[in-house]
């Protein structure tokens, strides 16, 4: 035996592991082996610890099919690693596949328009392999004056995104990014590679677009790009501080009306956040704790400069970063950090109905005041295209006009539960406003429990859910993630 996990030997032999790395093109590695510690690590990696029995690292197709075949032969779970922020539960003594080897994109940019329910019209479509970044993408669409319907964030997995639904910066003009699904290649439980579309395996190609990763690994998939190569986008801060809450109060009140007016080419957002004391953070905001109200418009920059001017002069502003700019810097418009701090963390979110003057009171009493452990507030601004989809053209049913959500940090678990009451007072504070909505992306994983994804969806939708895992993966080989039990499984 090459070595052994929690005290237990590993189900399978030496010789059997060989075979194994004799089938694939890329690496596997075990407990005990040099370069597993560092291929079981997450984005998150100093908070975040799992122990898989053992980790495959595919450089290609049929390197998946041979570790789904592995798994079966010796019992194992299956667990699957796209390169992004989000893992809903360690894949202690399973089979991981970490798919940071295949980040390849390819941009077709004469692709047929899309007019499938659900779809907006697209001008372009990429090929994106499993461990692709928004940041891949995003790099490789510029040049053909094209986006993607990509997260905040850039380092934020393209997969695991897209597959839990994806609400962005164009998520107003063209929808979810789940619905921008083109077709997939997926490896199902028992080792099949298939290709889905809308004509191929179409039940599970409607399972894909925000169903997760339930019913097998996606290890390609093409989405549709759109025709937007310039935005006019940034944020303007305000400080929210001690002595200055009716000032912050009139900023949000303001914001919140300013929503009801804008075209849906334009998305925003408003921070409540608590910047540390870091030298990463401008001068202006370092240490500070400010209102950061974010925005995104893709049409001309005067247009956009025109949007956005009643959000420039609300006050004396701590920074403002508004300006036109090349969709390749959308990242700079939220400025998330590109590597994970040494912080342990707990999150809440779900729809919000309205942005009144109760929630606003709510945010400003709780997430306004420091010492409540909360580091940010956030609330997107919605609807738009996607309040327009189908409810039954995908899983992902979100339709809420606004998407709230709260992170408290901390740099212990013992330290952090100051800031995990705060979260919870706030969303009782909330409560009347909630929708019951969820995204399934922006599930704790101290929280994730079948019960709570199935809140995530219509109950038709899970009824279609449920369907698709029992034809799939009845045995729920694929659990490390927001799971969808079959029917047939007690737990």
């Amino acid at each position: 035996m090459p070595s052994t996990l929690s005290s237990r030997p590993l189900p399978f032999s030496s010789t059997q592991l060989e075979a194994l790395r004799a089938r694939v093109n890329g690496r596997v590695f075990v407990p005990g082996d040099d370069g597993y510690d560092t291929a079981r690590q997450t984005w998150n990696v100093t908070t975040f610890d799992q122990r898989p029995a053992i980790v495959a690292m595919p450089s290609i197709a049929a390197d998946v099919a041979s570790a789904v075949d592995f798994a079966r032969e010796h019992d194992l779970r299956i667990a699957v690693q796209s390169g992004g922020h989000g893992h809903p539960r360690p894949a202690n003594d399973a089979l991981l596949v970490n798919f940071v080897n295949m980040r390849g994109v390819r941009i077709t940019s004469a692709a047929p328009l899309s007019d499938s329910p659900g779809r907006s019209r697209a001008a372009g479509t990429a090929r994106v392999e499993a461990g692709a970044k928004w940041s891949d993408v995003i790099a490789a669409a510029h040049p053909h004056g094209l986006a993607p319907l990509n997260g905040f964030a850039g380092t934020v997995g393209v997969s695991g995104y897209t597959l839990g639904g994806g609400i962005g910066w164009l998520v107003r003009q063209y929808g979810a990014a789940a619905g921008s699904l083109r077709s997939a290649d997926v490896v199902t439980a028992d080792g099949r590679l298939l290709q889905v579309d809308d004509w191929n395996h179409s039940d599970l190609f409607w399972g894909l677009r925000g169903g997760g990763g339930n019913f097998g690994i996606v290890i390609a998939f093409e989405c549709d790009l759109y025709p937007v190569k310039e935005i006019f986008g940034g944020f303007v801060a305000y400080p929210l501080a001690q002595g200055k809450e009716a000032r912050a109060k009139q900023a949000l009140r303001a914001y919140a009306q300013w929503t009801k007016t804008v075209p849906d080419t334009l998305t925003s957002a408003v921070r409540l956040v608590h910047y540390p004391p870091a030298p990463a953070i401008p001068e202006p905001l370092r240490g500070a704790s400010a209102i950061a109200i974010m925005a995104c418009s893709t049409g001309s920059g005067a247009d956009g400069e025109a949007l956005v001017e009643p959000l420039r002069s609300l006050g004396t502003p701590l920074l403002d970063t508004f300006r036109t700019m090349p969709y390749a810097q959308i990242a700079t418009i939220a400025s998330d950090p590109p590597e994970a701090p040494p912080l342990f963390t707990f999150t809440n979110g779900g729809g919000l109905s309205d942005m009144s003057s109760d929630v606003i009171d709510a945010l400003l009493r709780i997430a306004g005041d420091r010492a409540a452990g909360i580091f940010v507030v956030e609330a997107r601004h919605v609807g738009g295209a996607l309040a327009r989809q189908p409810e039954d053209a995908m899983p992902f049913g979100f339709r809420s006009p606004w998407f709230v959500s709260a992170l408290a940090t901390a740099p212990s678990p013992p330290a952090l539960e100051g800031g995990k009451r705060s979260v919870a007072a706030l969303f009782e504070a909330l409560a009347p406003a909630l929708t019951g909505e969820l995204l399934i992306n922006s599930l704790d994983p101290s929280t994730t429990s079948p019960n709570v994804t199935r809140a995530a969806y219509s109950e038709e939708n899970y009824r279609r859910l449920v369907a698709l895992k029992d034809k799939y993966d009845p045995a729920n080989v694929f659990r490390f993630n927001h799971n969808i039990p079959p029917s047939t499984d007690a737990a």
